[in-house]
């Protein structure tokens, strides 16, 4: 027997990490305004203030946004066929006159791949094919997964000058793990020249803010509740960067009483068993957030705080695992940014000892962070080193 998700709760979940966010400015309610949209196969919400922007120039700045979407998913996507992406996927060896953005996504995609050792990998799409998650299975044959897998790695593609080479002519790329978070910080850097001066984007599993709020105030980001997704696990407050949340509730299907999520491990060609249900990752990039949130679900929770604390990249992240404990990285512990709300998960420091058992209280939360703190932890689109761990 055979059930599935389906591509629905992206979306869901972007809408819930939108409600908290409002107001007030001198004891009047902020107004903001909505927009929804489609574009990479998800649903894109802009929540900009409307403050004396007229409707038509917010559906002007609303158009440009889905512009910058739709012609990145021109380039990135597996899907379209006049991709640069598919032109490599349809057995192709040589690619002449690689797009600047192309280029782009795919050092970023090569950095984090080679700094979190494969744990991410943008070469799955043969295994991503075969695995037809988003499809509801079924579960491949043992031997099929082995065979994909021979035709992965990022060893096989080769970039000299504007000219992308592959040794493998049955390797696939996948960027989906990474396009979604390089086209939100994208739009916001569009959105940050425009007539609104703040605002907040979500795109399915991946938030980015920008800008001051007239009152100062931290944006409130709502994380799912891996258990209950129609709840709230807890509050993350920032000032600044992207959010991604990889989890093995998000997409997968169900055969023979076993659940089979859509995160793959590029060492196992198996949908990943880390011990974890979700793990959330802030940082000042957006690419990296969306690989980095990726990567350290497969790594699982000794081997990512162990990464956090190497330093190789810049982040803070929460780690759920399958036995409802949370674990703060040091940043978001020593600067309270994170707030449960959930009942039936305990609080762990990052070694592993329990410093918090309770119950989440129903009760409001509420944590201040000086503004100075807040800028401490900024790294200006950088991944590298972790100013916020206090070592």
């Amino acid at each position: 027997m055979k059930r599935f998700q389906t591509r629905i709760l992206p979306f869901f979940l972007s809408i819930l990490m939108l409600l908290p966010l409002s107001g007030c400015t001198s004891g009047k309610k902020s107004v903001y305004k909505d927009t929804v949209f489609l574009g990479m196969d998800t649903y894109i919400t802009l929540r900009l203030p409307q403050g004396d922007i007229t409707d038509t120039r917010m559906e002007e700045i609303a158009a440009g946004c889905r512009d910058i979407v739709a012609d990145l998913e021109g380039k990135l996507s597996c899907h379209d066929p006049a991709s640069e992406v598919s032109a490599l996927n349809s057995n192709v060896q040589l690619l002449f006159d690689a797009d600047e953005t192309f280029l782009s996504v795919w050092q970023t995609a090569v950095q984090i791949a080679n700094l979190t050792d494969g744990a991410y990998d943008p070469t799955l799409g043969a295994l991503t094919e075969l695995w037809n998650v988003n499809g509801g299975g079924p579960v491949p044959p043992s031997a099929a997964v082995a065979e994909a897998l021979r035709h992965t790695g990022i060893a096989n593609i080769h970039v000299d000058g504007t000219t992308v080479s592959k040794d493998d002519p049955q390797l696939q790329l996948d960027l989906g793990g990474i396009a979604k978070g390089y086209a939100l910080q994208s739009v916001l850097s569009y959105l940050s020249g425009t007539e609104a001066p703040y605002g907040i984007v979500s795109m399915g599993g991946n938030i980015g803010v920008y800008g001051t709020k007239p009152d100062a105030t931290a944006y409130k980001i709502g994380i799912k509740d891996p258990q209950n997704t129609t709840a709230v696990l807890g509050y993350l407050s920032i000032q600044n960067g992207f959010v991604s949340v990889s989890g093995s509730y998000e997409r997968y299907f169900v055969e023979n009483g076993k659940t089979y999520h859509h995160i793959l491990d590029p060492k196992t060609g198996y949908p990943a068993e880390s011990g974890l249900r979700s793990v959330v990752v802030w940082t000042q990039n957006g690419a990296a957030a969306d690989t980095l949130s990726t990567a350290l679900f497969v790594m699982g929770l000794d081997a990512g705080i162990s990464f956090y604390d190497s330093g190789k990249a810049s982040f803070e992240a929460i780690f759920v695992t399958d036995e409802n404990e949370i674990y703060l990285t040091d940043g978001l512990k020593a600067s309270g940014l994170f707030a449960l709300r959930a009942d039936g998960y305990r609080m762990a420091d990052c070694c592993g000892t329990n410093i918090v058992v309770r119950k989440a209280r129903r009760t409001e939360r509420r944590y201040v962070v000086s503004e100075e703190r807040i800028h401490s932890c900024r790294t200006e689109n950088s991944f590298h080193r972790n100013p916020c761990a206090n070592r």
